[in-house]
C-alpha cells in the first residue's frame, strides 16, 4: 500500500526547518500569506505550479519534496555533526572517526542508507 503524503504538513516541517514565517515564504514564493496558510492548515490543495514556487522558495526541487525518506532530518543531523566537528582538534576528529567506526562494526551497518 502507497503511504499518501501529507502536504500541508511537510510544508510546515520545511519552513519552520529553515526558520521561515508563512509571510516570508509567500513573499519568496509570489503567493498570498493567506492562501499559504490556507494550505498548511489542509484546507486548500496547492496546484503543482504553486506547490512549486513554494519549494523554490524553501530551496528544494519537487522530487526532494516527495522524497519519502528520513533525509531531511538524517540530513539535519549530519549538517550539526559537521558543524560541531569543525571546533575539534585534529585529535578529537581521530577519536570520533573510531568512535564512528566501532558503532557502525557492532551494529553490522557497512552501508550508507
Amino acid at each position: 500500500m502507497v503511504k499518501q503524503m501529507d502536504v500541508a504538513k511537510r510544508i510546515t516541517q520545511l519552513r519552520t526547518d529553515k526558520n521561515i514565517t508563512v509571510n516570508k515564504l509567500a513573499n519568496l514564493a509570489g503567493l498570498s500569506q493567506g492562501f499559504v496558510r490556507q494550505v498548511e492548515l489542509g484546507k486548500q490543495n496547492p496546484t503543482i505550479e504553486s506547490l512549486n514556487l513554494i519549494c523554490e522558495a524553501l530551496d528544494i526541487s519537487l522530487s526532494d519534496f516527495f522524497r519519502e525518506t528520513e533525509a531531511p532530518d538524517r540530513q539535519k543531523l549530519l549538517n550539526k555533526l559537521n558543524e560541531n566537528a569543525a571546533y575539534l582538534t585534529n585529535q578529537e576528529i581521530t577519536a570520533l572517526i573510531r568512535i564512528t567506526d566501532s558503532m557502525r562494526r557492532k551494529t553490522g551497518r557497512d552501508k550508507l542508507p
